[in-house]
């Protein structure tokens, strides 16, 4: 395989990066925080395996095909580039070229190369999205490797991935080969309930310490190739030393106990629905612009109803979630948000209006906190009108839905909780977020705390009073969510309170 007789070069890695490659276990598992080298990590396992395992198929997963044309690509191109191996050189993306340049071929040829990775020794990494279920079966592979394993479902790595690490090419040595039926796994550490699977690692470890490995680090393992003053200057970045300690310092978060949303559960309401036809018409070996994924990604939209369209501002950041009331189901799609410096206007020109641009039935139904309808700065605008005339400016029709005073905390944390439990008996609808396109939504919920006061039970908003940069996981988000939930449902969750058949023994109702 030419890419492996180049001349040596030196490479430097860090302390967790040499650790990591010098554990013999089959199985690892890697928790590392921002900076510490995971796509460098991941693009040393890739060109190994297939070094060591020429002709052989081994499988790099995603939790969507969007965040492995995204995100995972660019990265591992990036660091296979590092280590002196280059895209249509010594592999290529997407393509039969291969074989045209000269290239080997896998002892078990795909049918169709869109979503493979081709080595010019034969080696192959299939691209496998967990939000599709055929992406993974037919496959007889060797091996794997995850990328950010905490955003993944860890029955549906087991059933569309691991069952298929089956495959002993009768060519490959079986004695002391490292990466056979091998299994790598990539992340941050899990911020939310959905993620926790990865930290059983740690006992597996523990119990079976010649079959798993478990690995936790932190930029700190990485400072050769940081700013000084690393840590320093991102924990400014951050709206609360939870979300600080986990992404940097990979610590992991304390379970809340006292949420304001308790009744939330990944299992229940949260889904992914990309539009999975349409993103395997992108060319994985082109400049992946974000031109690509906007909503047309998205199959879980129905061109034919309006979007319910709730945005919060504030001085450091302003946020917005879309969402649509279908049937029996009110989905969540997506959350949006710009920090200062940009401004309200940014929101809808670089976010909303590109995002949904291709979307047929431009009606939006806009729902805002109160503040929405006090007067811009120098403007005879409110802050509402203004975010109004901007969309209709760009061809949609606006219907403000927001009016009145914002309601009590503890009513709001009534109906949605009643909502999540589906005890309105059918009264209301189902509650359902999209987990990939609301992940920042999804951690403001999740984060979000109750506490008693003088006035009674209230959401915690102290994580929006900080000085930071980042506020997408404080508070804002969930307050989005809140204003249409409300707006919509209250009414309906009262009359059936009235009637005495809504909620006959439940917990929640404070």
């Amino acid at each position: 395989m030419s890419q492996f007789k180049k001349n040596h070069r030196a490479i430097v890695l860090n302390v967790a990066q040499l650790v990591a490659i010098l554990a013999p276990q089959l199985i690892k598992m890697f928790i590392w925080g921002r900076g510490t080298g995971k796509s460098t990590i991941l693009a040393w396992f890739m060109f190994n395996m297939a070094k060591h395992m020429p002709g052989a198929t081994f499988i790099l997963v995603g939790n969507t095909y969007a965040q492995i044309l995204s995100n995972t690509l660019k990265a591992t191109k990036a660091g296979l580039a590092m280590f002196g191996f280059y895209e249509n050189v010594d592999y290529v993306v997407g393509t039969r070229a291969g074989k045209k340049m000269g290239f080997e071929m896998p002892y078990e040829s795909p049918d169709k190369w869109d979503n493979m990775i081709h080595w010019s020794n034969g080696t192959v990494f299939q691209l496998v999205s967990l939000d599709n279920a055929n992406s993974g079966r037919g496959i007889n592979s060797s091996g794997l490797l995850s990328d950010e394993a905490a955003l993944q479902d860890e029955d549906k790595l087991a059933i569309s991935v691991k069952n298929t690490n089956r495959s002993k090419p009768k060519q490959i040595i079986w004695k002391d080969n490292p990466f056979l039926f091998s299994e790598t796994y990539v992340t941050s550490m899990p911020i939310t309930m959905k993620g926790q699977w990865v930290l059983k690692y740690e006992e597996l470890n523990r119990l079976h310490p010649e079959k798993y490995f478990f690995q936790k680090a932190n930029a700190k393992a990485n400072m050769e190739n940081l700013r000084p003053d690393y840590f320093e200057y991102m924990k400014q970045s951050y709206s609360s030393d939870i979300l600080y300690n986990a992404e940097m310092l990979n610590i992991q978060p304390k379970e809340i106990t006292d949420g304001f949303y308790p009744q939330l559960n990944p299992d229940i309401h949260y889904y992914t629905d990309y539009d999975n036809s349409y993103l395997e018409t992108i060319d994985p070996s082109s400049d992946l612009d974000t031109q690509y994924f906007d909503c047309r990604q998205d199959r879980d939209l129905n061109p034919n109803l309006p979007l319910i369209l709730s945005v919060d501002w504030g001085a450091n950041i302003n946020c917005a979630s879309v969402s649509q009331l279908n049937g029996d189901t009110y989905r969540v799609l997506k959350s949006l948000f710009v920090k200062t410096p940009k401004i309200l206007d940014h929101l809808f020109l670089e976010k909303f209006i590109p995002y949904y641009r291709n979307f047929p039935n431009k009606v939006i139904k806009f729902y805002y906190d109160r503040t929405g309808n006090s007067r811009v700065s120098n403007s005879k605008d409110t802050f509402a009108e203004q975010a109004a005339k901007i969309l209709r400016d760009h061809g949609w029709k606006v219907h403000m839905m927001t009016v009145g005073k914002n309601p009590d905390h503890i009513d709001k944390f009534r109906l949605i909780n009643v909502m999540l439990r589906q005890d309105g008996r059918g009264r209301l609808p189902k509650v359902r977020i999209n987990e990939v396109n609301c992940s920042d939504l999804i951690v403001s919920m999740e984060h979000a705390e109750a506490i008693d006061t003088p006035q009674g039970l209230k959401k915690d908003k102290r994580s929006e009073t900080r000085k930071s940069v980042e506020q997408e996981h404080a508070t804002h988000l969930s307050d989005t969510f809140d204003y249409p939930v409300f707006s919509m449902f209250w009414d309906i969750f009262m009359q059936g309170i009235r009637s005495g058949d809504s909620l006959p023994n439940s917990t929640i109702i404070v």
